[in-house]
């Protein structure tokens, strides 16, 4: 999800800075990011959407599978698509994580959008989950994803990583999250079963009883979550992928979308009609 999310803002500032170099000031396209999964699913993905929470991500920006009709739209000839982990941003066995690719694709032409700080903390996120804090078991060298932390690191506090890392991986159950929960990807798809446990964090509060803490299963089914965008342009560049995007992500379709229109990711990403 978040190399998805990340890909698509990069991207869509990429294509717009090489437009205006060229003096092109059309905006016939925007490049938003499609979550495979539907929205209530993210009660099961609690990394995720706690991750989205604590960066300050607006999750309602985001579309999900059940919010837009991909297939009717490309049936239409409106948009193409990209599938992270298929088309782009393949891990091939060389790093642990897609971000650490991704960081690695904009880290020499476009350093300056790594220093978003939503993005920055996002990309850092996600290659911490990815890689256990860079000590994964797997026998893929770690070599690249240290040094895209590295990078990332910058700026921050000498002990920042292990920090960000511990507050990925505690099962988050306060108050506060759940309410965020409930606001952004409505009513869970067990919900007795989550009920129970709003009604046991809410217990365990009240007996001001400590918080138990443990290593969640780290996300790494990004290669189902989608980029898409409308093919009336064609990505210019994508750096180190030998497979570059033919078309990103997802022009999003008013009448299908929960009532956003088209630009309804302006405000967070930073684009839109001029």
């Amino acid at each position: 999800m978040v190399a998805a999310i990340c890909y698509a803002w990069l991207l869509e500032n990429r294509v717009r800075k090489d437009r205006k170099a060229k003096g092109d000031d059309r905006n016939e396209c925007v490049m938003v990011p499609v979550m495979n999964v539907k929205r209530e699913t993210m009660w099961k993905q609690r990394q995720a959407a706690w991750l989205f929470y604590h960066v300050g991500l607006d999750a309602n920006s985001l579309l999900f599978a059940n919010e837009v009709d991909l297939e009717g739209l490309m049936m239409a000839g409106k948009l193409s698509m990209i599938v992270i982990g298929q088309d782009v941003l393949r891990i091939n066995g060389e790093v642990g994580s897609q971000c650490t690719i991704l960081t690695d694709n904009y880290c020499e032409d476009a350093y300056d959008l790594l220093q978003t700080p939503v993005l920055k903390k996002l990309l850092l996120a996600a290659i911490l989950l990815d890689t256990q804090n860079l000590n994964s078991p797997s026998q893929h060298s770690m070599a690249r994803d240290a040094e895209a932390v590295q990078l990332l690191l910058v700026g921050s506090t000498p002990n920042y990583r292990n920090t960000l890392f511990d507050q990925l991986i505690q099962d988050q159950r306060d108050n506060a999250f759940l309410e965020a929960l409930r606001q952004n990807y409505g009513k869970p798809p067990n919900k007795s079963g989550h009920e129970s446990e709003e009604h046991a964090a809410h217990k365990n509060s009240e007996r001001k009883a400590p918080s138990i803490h443990h290593r969640e299963a780290i996300i790494q089914n990004t290669d189902n979550k989608y980029d898409a965008k409308t093919n009336k342009v064609s990505p210019k560049s994508e750096k180190p992928s030998s497979q570059g995007p033919s078309a990103p992500p997802a022009k999003a379709n008013p009448d299908a979308s929960r009532g956003k229109n088209k630009f309804f990711l302006a405000k967070w990403f930073g684009f839109g009609p001029k």
